[in-house]
């Protein structure tokens, strides 16, 4: 019996539906409701949406399915299956009077000879400064053996049967970041461990908060020719007015850029100190009865820099005065400043990852060792709707769920290059797409959007509206039924680049393939034109691109290459006079050295005239090796 075992986890809600339903039924809404499958081990978390107007909802669940609740959302996963056998397990959901609603989960048996690892939980653990409960971790495993090792000049860990119980030692000195790591056999679980300073302990509840905001871009590229200083504005904002004077400093905090690397998977190098400069002696002052006082940073360029690295200006708001304390959580703004490359074309490049593995792109090298290609496409993802809840969603299929799984592997180290990687979103023969989406439709997915971004590390998508049977589709409120228009696809756009602006802590970007409803014709959305939240945009194979409202040929692409089936085609003198006219990209499509796709005199053509540089010979690739499996070793021609 599946269902033994089970046991509940309740958390209060409050609807924000003020329903006037008389039958004294609740409403509960589960996103999506489908029944989820497992593998033996190393799952992605699968995250459910619940909409309710009862005041509290709960859960029931099989055993060995894990489970966490924030607000409104149930981050669903699994333990290792250790077993040889298939095991069903179920969620049920209640809410007050609401007919509960029943998923169905299915975990695959342990392969032969495999080694299976679950640790739980295995969220990243944040201690205070002092005086912290243990945290006890569960080891699931078929190895005959696990071991682990942590930071044991701040920590304690103890090991007894399956569990492992974790601690931080009571700190009197900076912060600390390190890793706990759990290995059986080849497999290797790490659990992110941080605890704070001694000096970021609560302040006295009589003092005002306050946080240090931006409304400037956090990023910067510095020209190649003629890079000019650029100056940011840094706020200081009070919860409320106070009576005195209040001072804040602004620090230059460099040892925060490792933490942040940590944290975030990047690999930022600190900018250099003397090329910022702070107004004021780096102090904002309020004045008595203000609630908000602002400071100029300025950004100066630096013989430093060079193109490959990602520069971080890590800056933090420290309490001056006694009477203010800076919230843990709002005391820091982080710019991302690059210097652009002597390259003024960028060339953009489409996976089909089905076949081809991403990190080829690392592989086309020109003379100056600056790489040929700017961007990637994971081609791609897919818009869906929910039949249970009606909302658009995005989807991936094996081969792309196996590239964001495994994300440090196969799309970091393209970024730590300084390649921009994009998520390609497509039509999927089903009734969805940009194109009838309504404007809440065009909310919900704008915000799942830019949370597939932060999640996975992308630096924003590439919209085709291909493949979308709108014939097929709902007609609710996310979507007009059968009724397209390009203004409805062009909303999508303006939502995308807002939340991804807003919710992604790095550059991102937006690019548009002209198809479908798509082309230069795109409308201004909420008063803004279409170049002001497109970046660039792409015609079909042999074609040039043209701007939309409010851009140049700086955001086009000025050829289209198709790699397999030979569309498109650029010569020396095409490009070279194409960068004369002004246009920014080269758009290159299924390239793939290992399958042969790899139209060397067209890539060679575009190197001289674009960049009056040779192309060096590749001398590496990387293989796809079978369905939803890659490989990250690199192997010599």
């Amino acid at each position: 019996m599946f269902l033994a075992g089970m046991f509940a986890i309740s958390g209060a809600f409050v609807s924000c539906d003020d329903s006037d339903d008389t039958d004294g039924v609740n409403k509960l809404e589960v996103t999506p409701s489908a029944d989820i499958s497992f593998k033996a081990d190393g799952n992605e978390d699968v995250v459910l949406t619940v909409v309710t107007d009862a005041e509290k909802w709960s859960v029931e669940k099989t055993d060995w399915i894990t489970v966490k609740q924030n607000g409104n959302k149930l981050t669903v996963n699994a333990e290792a299956n250790t077993t040889e056998s298939v095991r069903p397990g179920r969620i049920t959901i209640s809410a007050g009077t609401a007919e509960p609603v029943k998923i169905n989960v299915l975990q695959e048996a342990v392969e032969v000879g495999e080694t299976v690892l679950s640790v739980t939980p295995s969220d990243p653990i944040a201690f205070e400064a002092k005086g912290n409960e243990a945290v006890v971790l569960t080891v699931t495993t078929n190895a005959a053996e696990w071991t682990y090792t942590c930071p044991e000049e701040w920590m304690t860990a103890t090991k007894e049967g399956d569990k492992l119980t974790v601690n931080a030692k009571d700190n009197t000195g900076d912060a600390h970041v390190g890793q706990i790591v759990i290995t059986a056999e080849q497999k290797t679980v790490k659990i992110s461990v941080t605890q704070k300073a001694a000096s970021t302990e609560p302040d006295p509840t009589d003092k005002i908060a306050g946080s240090l905001t931006t409304a400037d871009a956090l990023s910067h590229t510095f020209p190649y020719k003629e890079p000019q200083a650029v100056k940011k504005t840094l706020t200081f904002e009070l919860e409320k007015a106070a009576e005195a004077e209040t001072r804040v400093k602004i620090n230059f905090d460099e040892a925060y850029v490792a933490e942040f690397n940590y944290l975030n998977g990047t690999k930022h190098v600190a900018f250099p100190k003397a090329s910022v400069a702070m107004s004021n002696n780096n102090i904002v002052t309020i004045a008595a009865g203000a609630t908000s006082a602002t400071i100029e940073v300025t950004l100066s360029p630096s013989a430093e820099l060079n193109t490959k690295d990602t520069y971080m200006v890590p800056l933090q708001a420290v309490a001056e005065s006694d009477n203010v304390t800076v919230k843990t959580d709002a005391a820091r703004v982080n710019f991302i400043v690059k210097q652009q490359g002597s390259k003024t074309v960028r060339n953009f490049l489409y996976f089909e990852v089905n076949d081809t593995n991403p990190l080829n792109a690392l592989e086309y090298v020109l003379a100056d060792g600056q790489l040929f290609f700017d961007a990637v496409v994971l081609f791609s993802g897919n818009i869906h709707w929910d039949t249970q809840s009606g909302k658009p969603y995005m989807h991936y299929n094996d081969n792309v769920t196996a590239l964001l799984k495994d994300k440090d592997l196969y799309i970091q180290p393209l970024r730590d290059r300084g390649i921009k990687v994009l998520m390609g979103v497509l039509g999927d023969h089903d009734g969805s797409g940009p194109a009838n989406l309504t404007e809440k439709g065009a909310e919900v997915f704008a915000e799942h959007i830019a949370e597939m971004c932060v999640e996975y590390g992308l630096d924003g998508i590439c919209m085709d509206d291909e493949y979308s049977e709108y014939y097929k589709a709902p007609t609710n409120e996310y979507f007009t039924g059968s009724s397209t228009s390009l203004k409805q696809a062009t909303y999508f756009l303006e939502r995308a680049n807002y939340y991804m602006k807003k919710d992604v802590p790095w550059e991102t970007m937006t690019a548009v393939f002209y198809w479908g409803v798509y082309g230069s014709g795109m409308p201004a959305i909420n008063g803004r034109q279409p170049a002001e939240f497109v970046d660039m945009v792409n015609a079909n194979y042999g074609g040039s691109a043209s701007p939309v409202a409010g851009g140049d040929k700086s955001m086009c692409s000025f050829m289209s290459v198709e790699c397999n089936l030979g569309g498109g085609w650029v010569s020396e003198d095409s490009a070279r006079q194409a960068k004369e006219a002004g246009y920014g990209w080269c758009m290159w499509f299924a390239l793939d050295p290992v399958l042969g796709r790899e139209p060397w005199s067209k890539l060679s053509a575009a190197a001289k005239g674009l960049y009056d540089q040779e192309l060096m010979p590749r001398t590496g690739y990387y293989k796809k090796t079978g369905a939803g499996r890659y490989d990250p070793t690199r192997y010599e021609e």
